[in-house]
C-alpha cells in the first residue's frame, strides 16, 4: 500500500489581499510603526494558527480562512458572502439561500422612509399587509430575513420616488341650488 502524501496549499493571492485589507481596518487606528504593525501581524497569525505559520506569506490556504475569518470579527466586518446575501435577498430571481437576518443598517433605512412618508406604525402594518400578504408578510412583526425586509423597503422607496399622490376632490353636486 502506497502512501501518499498531500501537500498543503498555500495562501491564494485574494486571501493574502483580504487578509491585507482587514488587517488594515483592524488596526488602522492604532498607527503603528511599520515594523511594529508587521510584528503584531505575525504574532496574530502565529497565535490564530497555533503556532504552524509564522508570516502571513507562510500560511496555507485553509489556515488563511481561519485568520481572515478571526479578523472579520475583530474588525466587525461581515463576510462578502453574507453581504452579497443580505443585498440580493429578496430580488425578483434571487432565491434565498439562506435565511440572512435583517442588519440594523437596513432597519434603519426602513424607519427613515418611514418617518419620510410621515407614517404610523399601524400604518405601515397595514401597507405591508397590503402589498405583502403573499409573501406570508401580514406585519412588521412577520419581518424575519433580509429579504423580508428589503421587499418592503424597496415597496417604500418606489412610494417616495414617485411622490405624494394628489388628493381626490369630491365630485361637484349636480343638484341645483335652492
Amino acid at each position: 500500500m502506497a502512501v501518499q502524501l498531500v501537500l498543503p496549499v498555500p495562501i491564494s493571492r485574494a486571501q493574502l489581499r483580504r487578509l491585507q485589507a482587514l488587517w488594515r481596518r483592524w488596526t488602522g487606528s492604532l498607527q503603528l510603526a511599520r515594523g511594529a504593525d508587521r510584528e503584531l501581524r505575525h504574532y496574530f497569525v502565529e497565535r490564530f494558527t497555533q503556532g504552524r505559520a509564522k508570516t502571513t506569506k507562510a500560511l496555507t490556504s485553509m489556515d488563511a480562512a481561519r485568520v481572515i475569518a478571526w479578523l472579520e470579527r475583530l474588525a466587525g466586518v461581515s463576510p462578502p458572502e453574507y453581504d452579497w446575501a443580505a443585498g440580493t435577498a429578496g430580488r425578483q430571481g434571487f432565491p434565498e439561500w439562506r435565511g440572512v437576518p435583517p442588519t440594523g443598517e437596513a432597519w434603519r433605512a426602513l424607519w427613515a422612509c418611514v418617518r419620510e412618508l410621515d407614517m404610523d406604525r399601524a400604518q405601515l402594518d397595514f401597507f405591508i399587509r397590503q402589498h405583502y400578504s403573499s409573501k406570508g408578510l401580514r406585519g412588521l412583526a412577520d419581518i424575519r430575513t433580509m429579504a423580508d425586509l428589503n421587499r418592503v423597503l424597496w415597496g417604500l422607496k418606489a412610494v417616495l420616488r414617485r411622490g405624494p399622490r394628489p388628493k381626490r376632490m369630491a365630485a361637484p353636486s349636480t343638484t341645483k341650488a335652492a
